[in-house]
């Protein structure tokens, strides 16, 4: 995918003379640039040029303008900045703002409302702030009381470029999944505790952001008529069926079938629950009256999405599962901070809902910290046995498998994915995926996958049914 474009305005000092303005604009004509709007003001500063382009190319412009001596490579100007406030069409709303504002001795040089008759006003609020930082503040506690969006900038200021970069990508996801007010607020939280954590470790959070861009625009695109899973059913036994649920994105959801009984193994995206429960009233007309239980391999969002939807239904996890449902972990070290930034992000826009704590039921004792795969309980579903083992946690804390020995059938959460064979939609997916495992998680993974072989071994891989986190199912030849 192409990298995103954002609009930038620049300051410019252009000369008193014929041909002044032309200079500017072949400087950004031949860096790719696309100027959207220009206007003019006397004085030192004399002219705003907004132009839209990829970040990248709106660096090689202000670097181009600065050497023709046209902006100052260092920030010496003031930020034009204009905001798009939505606020409530009461009295005394907007007040808040404007005390913000008038706390950092800014003057408004524009101001224009339009009543939107659905109970709030639009206010578009303009500023030339002497101090980036300023308007960085600025935007970060006004977005704390209401949603807004930036309509322009000149952002010659890397922490002001990535706050306006955030509250644009809420903006948009917003309308992509017509978030209410209170998610769009968490949405920028997270994403200002994100940018916060990141540039303490000296990475880049613009990455994160990115990838989130990228899965909002997939999510949003393969919802309703265009969700389209793989479904498979398999006899196990006389009286068992499995049933694999394969959709465009998130991990796979496995359903066992016995009488009127269902056993899920894991449960897609929060975000597909729609659908999901559409395909599944299909598959069980009688869905809605059947006993449900469900396990889960492990608390990501993507894995535990209809949790909280599921009626008439159990949940049984170990308790870091359980504990990973409600809060998640900080991250450990640098290598997995994007992955951790990522996944408080996907939280909100894949619409995770932790489920009712009356539902679930702990499972096991594991002791608190173990290097191998610990037997939890044996779960007895109709003619088939199931063993929960917990693992290490080298993905998340409290990773479990679940081993069924006869038939060989063995869910394995993320320690296996089954990337050979998954549909079109999931391949695309692949690619745009959180980043990929370190050398050293690779290494970990690895030792995790021969310990959970021998447990494979005590019962024989031949004719084993391997069910990944992704991917379609695998069953396993000889010995």
């Amino acid at each position: 995918m192409t990298e995103d474009l954002m609009k930038r305005t620049f300051t410019t000092r252009t000369p008193d003379r014929p041909g002044a303005f032309k200079r500017a604009c072949k400087v950004i004509m031949d860096n790719g640039g696309n100027i959207t709007r220009v206007s003019y003001k006397s004085g030192a500063f004399n002219l705003f040029i907004e132009v839209e382009a990829t970040r990248e190319v709106l660096g090689s412009i202000e670097k181009g303008l600065s050497d023709i001596a046209y902006v100052d490579a260092e920030v010496k100007v003031p930020t034009v900045l204009v905001m798009d406030i939505k606020i409530p069409d009461t009295p005394g709303m907007l007040f808040p703002v404007l005390e913000i504002i008038d706390k950092y001795e800014v003057n408004i040089s524009y101001l224009n409302s339009r009543e939107e008759n659905r109970g709030f006003q639009n206010f578009k609020i303009g500023m030339e702030v002497s101090d980036p930082e300023v308007s960085k503040r600025i935007l970060d506690e006004v977005s704390e009381i209401y949603i807004l969006n930036v309509v322009s900038y000149n952002g010659n200021y890397d922490a002001l470029d990535i706050t306006v970069g955030y509250i644009r990508l809420a903006s948009k996801i917003q309308k992509l999944f017509s978030l209410d007010d209170d998610k769009v607020k968490e949405f920028v939280r997270e994403c200002r505790g994100v940018t916060e954590l990141l540039l303490e470790r000296g990475q880049d959070p613009a990455v994160v952001f990115d990838k989130v861009r990228q899965l909002a625009d997939f999510i949003a695109y393969h919802r309703d008529l265009n969700f389209n899973p793989r479904i498979t059913t398999h006899q196990l036994t006389e009286e068992t069926t499995l049933t694999v649920i394969e959709p465009p994105c998130g991990s796979n959801t496995y359903v066992l079938r016995n009488d009127d009984n269902l056993l899920f193994v894991d449960s897609g995206m929060g975000i597909f629950s729609d659908e999901m429960i559409t395909e599944l009233r299909e598959t069980y007309p009688a869905f809605f009256s059947m006993k449900k239980t469900m396990l889960v391999t492990h608390a990501d969002a993507d894995h535990c999405g209809l949790l909280s939807v599921m009626d008439n239904a159990e949940v049984l996890v170990d308790k870091r599962t359980a504990d990973g449902l409600f809060d998640m972990a900080r991250p450990t070290n640098d290598e997995d901070a994007y992955n951790y930034c990522y996944g408080r992000l996907c939280r909100i826009i894949t619409d995770y809902v932790a489920p009712d704590r009356g539902i679930i039921r702990i499972i096991g004792n594991a002791p608190e910290s173990h290097d191998d795969f610990v037997l939890l309980d044996k779960i007895h579903f109709g003619d088939i046995e199931l063993e929960v083992y917990e693992g290490p946690g080298i993905h998340t804390k409290g990773q479990t498998v679940i081993l069924c020995r006869d038939p060989k059938l063995l869910f394995t959460g993320d320690l296996y994915s089954n990337v050979k064979d998954v549909t079109s939609e999931r391949a695309e997916y692949n690619q745009i995926a959180p980043y990929m495992p370190k050398d050293s998680e690779k290494d970990l993974k690895k030792l995790t996958r021969d310990k959970l072989g021998k447990i494979m071994d005590s019962i024989g891989r031949k004719d084993m049914i391997v069910c990944g986190g992704h991917g379609n199912i695998k069953r396993l030849g000889g010995e």
